[in-house]
C-alpha cells in the first residue's frame, strides 16, 4: 500500500488515479479536503477496494 497527501486536488488525484490504472497496489490516499480537494475527482474510485480516503490534516 502506498501513502498519498492531498490526493482529492488536481495533482493528487491525478496520480491516484494513474497509479490504480497501472498498479494492483492499494493506495492510503489522506487529505484536508480545504480549498484545493475535491471528492468528486476521486468519483470513479468509489467502488474501487484498493482506494482507501480518509480525512484529516497530516498537521494533527
Amino acid at each position: 500500500m502506498i501513502f498519498v497527501t492531498g490526493g482529492a486536488g488536481f495533482i493528487g488525484a491525478n496520480f491516484v488515479l494513474s497509479w490504480l490504472a497501472q498498479s494492483d497496489e492499494s493506495v492510503l490516499n489522506y487529505d484536508k479536503l480545504t480549498y484545493a480537494g475535491n471528492l468528486n475527482n476521486l468519483t470513479s474510485l468509489r467502488n474501487d477496494e484498493r482506494h482507501l480516503f480518509v480525512q484529516g490534516d497530516i498537521c494533527d
